[in-house]
């Protein structure tokens, strides 16, 4: 279900590999330009907040600050805040020039803080959007889409849940009836699965004769019994064979300008749904040019586009490779005021649905067979003592309980006597978790960053659920534990990865933690066990300090303290006074990050 963390599209892409430790004169000047120019004599970046005041008074002011948690204002000058309290306080900041903003009630809190996200991933979102469980209505979407897109020459889609249809996928001829002249490619919402017409194939040189493997186990085009392709392709390596056929054509449907556009697209979206910082979980539409997304990022900060700050990393998962090298010249690069490269990201195993989740058990039904680790055990321990010994945080994919416990043997190895330091090591996912193992996240230091919208039991659930057996996936999603046991979590959706319906507003994903129920069920199934349901302040705090924490900005955001960063948000109504099921229906009237107002609706 989830696309392993910094591998948007690459989780099992092991026939790539990433950029060498060498990086040559011309590539260094040329993904430096945009940065040098922040340098240019007398020029003032367009995402610099002005010296500006603004006063947001008569609210309520939720700092997740223990000293002082409610506030009824907040007054900020240029970037920081510089007052927290009353109403009469704030005033004496509101002199000639200062905007007031009478919130008459509402909700301000701090900004989203997204702990895992895939930026690059939205360059999928362009075209034919088909997120429905039910077939038909996808081939209605279909069909609508051809109409109104008659001058396109090739159809891209994004969202069908690959849980609707059977474990070997839709099949071809449905999209043939409504497109039989022009190649379609719909990719799913766990981005894992592809589904195409007889015209792609044709165009791909797919046929009875072309190999069914193209990753033998893990990556494959679906054949029917007497060896015809169905349209159904599984894993990104043979995703990525079609694509550099497809270029004989002239069609780059995840080219460098598109993905360009869809992020610069999206980027009002996102500030509309709340969210001021990005960890950037890998640019993995490129896996051996990651530079690409960190070069676009900086390209819009220049140009005043980028409206969150984004801390981004290198993923890794080739055993071959040695990403050390690669990680310290990133972190050389790339260290504008908004755009940072901070963090090594390792993918430990794969996911559930493909069953490559490493596991302490066999899957249900499959004695034989627990998955495997991407990263051998002595490859993965010797990258992290190196990368704590450096100061260089990790973040690690583990998605089964073997490679929870993988990932922690391995930080004990690395820690030794000394211990964690300070370190913000990052074990992300951990759907599966012995209960034993929970206790050693907070011994150890290490924070664990969960999608927590995924905890509901919805298709995708409920086909893991049959993979893994009931007594495993009724103790799946377990962070309430995790907190009560101490551990920092911290939250971040994965997008656009999901295995049903895309998730991309965080206070969607805050009300699938407070209910573990899918949206618009009140009365639907409660994801086992229902004491995990998670409070919102628990919730809040994953999404705000504990995210910037994990990022080591707590100083800087995740709260609402005087001499902090105004990443502030303002919300139509207060969290704590709607029902549990309306929480991710309330909308963000306002967004401030750095003290710049990035989205402004009816306040």
């Amino acid at each position: 279900m989830c696309i392993a963390c910094g591998s948007a599209i690459g989780s099992l892409f092991a026939a790539s590999k990433p950029e060498g430790g060498g990086l040559t004169r011309r590539r260094m000047v040329a993904t430096t330009a945009a940065a040098a120019a922040f340098a240019a004599a007398g020029s003032i970046p367009a995402w610099a907040a002005s010296d500006r005041t603004t006063v947001f008074r008569g609210g309520r002011v939720y700092t997740v600050e223990d000293s002082q948690p409610w506030a009824a204002a907040v007054a900020v000058k240029g970037d920081k805040i510089v007052y927290v309290g009353d109403d009469a306080g704030a005033m004496k900041f509101g002199r000639r020039g200062a905007e007031v903003i009478d919130l008459k009630g509402r909700m301000l809190m701090p900004g989203f803080v997204e702990a895992h996200w895939h930026l690059c991933t939205l360059a999928f979102a362009r075209g034919a959007w088909v997120n429905e469980e039910d077939p038909e209505r996808i081939y209605e979407i279909l069909r609508d889409y051809a109409k109104t897109h008659s001058d396109e020459k090739f159809i891209l889609g994004f969202g069908w849940i690959a849980g609707a249809f059977p474990a070997s996928g839709p099949r071809k001829e449905p999209l043939d009836a409504i497109f039989p002249d022009r190649p379609v490619l719909l990719v799913s919402c766990d981005l894992h699965s592809y589904w195409v017409n007889s015209k792609l194939l044709e165009m791909a040189g797919i046929t009875k004769a072309t190999p069914r493997d193209v990753v033998p186990g893990s990556s494959w085009y679906e054949k029917d019994p007497n060896g015809a392709p169905t349209g159904f392709i599984l894993e990104v390596p043979a995703l990525f064979a079609v694509l550099k056929t497809l270029e004989k054509h002239g069609i780059e449907p995840f080219g460098l300008k598109s993905t360009a556009a869809a992020i610069e697209e999206w980027q009002p979206k996102l500030a509309a749904a709340g969210i001021t910082t990005f960890f950037d979980a890998g640019f993995s539409a490129w896996p051996t040019e990651q530079h690409h997304g960190f070069d676009m990022l900086v390209d819009l900060e220049r140009r005043g586009k980028l409206l969150q700050r984004v801390i981004g990393c290198l993923y890794h998962n080739d055993p071959n490779v040695d990403p050390l090298p690669i990680i310290r010249a990133y972190r050389k690069r790339y260290r504008t005021p908004l755009v940072k490269a901070e963090v090594l990201k390792l993918l430990v195993d794969g996911t559930e649905l493909t069953r490559t989740a490493y596991l302490l058990d066999p899957y249900a039904g499959s004695p034989d067979w627990r998955g495997e680790p991407l990263l051998p055990a002595p490859v993965l321990n010797r990258i992290l003592r190196q990368a704590h010994a450096e100061g260089i945080d990790t973040h690690l994919h583990t998605v089964g309980d073997a490679a929870v416990r993988m990932s922690l043997d391995g930080y004990e190895a690395a820690f030794g006597k000394h211990g964690p330091g300070n370190r913000r090591h990052t074990i992300c996912h951990a759907f599966l978790t012995a209960p034993s193992d929970i206790a050693r996240f907070r011994k150890l230091g290490v924070i664990a960053n969960t999608q927590i919208q995924w905890g509901v039991p919805d298709t995708s659930q409920r086909r893991i659920r049959e993979l893994y057996g009931e007594e495993r996936w009724s103790r799946m999603y377990t962070f309430k534990t995790f907190i009560d046991q101490g551990v920092t979590v911290s939250f971040g959706m994965d997008a656009l990865a999901t295995g049903s319906k895309v998730v991309v507003k965080p206070l969607e994903a805050v009300q699938a933690g407070h209910t573990r129920q899918e949206p618009g069920k009140p009365d639907g199934l409660v994801h086992p066990p229902a004491t995990e349901r998670l409070s919102l302040p628990e919730l809040i705090r994953g999404y705000t300090i504990n995210g910037a924490y994990q990022l080591r900005m707590e100083d800087k955001i995740g709260s609402i303290k005087v001499g902090k960063l105004a990443d502030l948000i303002v919300l139509e109504k207060n969290l704590f006074d709607v029902g549990p099921h309306e929480i991710g229906k309330v909308n963000i009237q306002l967004t401030m990050m750095n003290g710049r107002i990035t989205h402004r609706d009816g306040l």
